[in-house]
């Protein structure tokens, strides 16, 4: 087995912090609220889709820059996701 495949497995089997489950249940939630799909926020924000699903599980700690991305495309301020996350 491949180095990388074993730490995903590793990875992958820890529970995502609830901070960032928080965050990512957001940003979903400011998205389907706002009608665009995951691949459009990838677009928007260019970066990948599948790493837009990832931050919306919560499987990714999403840096700065690209938090600051993502509320500029749900057309919202970065407190707003963190305020609404109860952080």
């Amino acid at each position: 087995m491949h180095i990388h495949s074993v730490l995903w497995l590793v990875k992958s089997q820890k529970p995502a912090p609830i901070y960032r489950r928080r965050i990512g249940y957001i940003i979903r939630a400011r998205r389907d609220r706002i009608g665009v799909s995951q691949e459009r926020l990838a677009e928007f924000t260019e970066r990948h889709r599948n790493y837009i699903g990832l931050v919306e599980r919560g499987e990714q700690n999403v840096t700065i820059d690209s938090l600051v991305r993502i509320a500029r495309a749900l057309k919202c301020k970065v407190s707003d996701i963190i305020r609404d996350a109860g952080l």
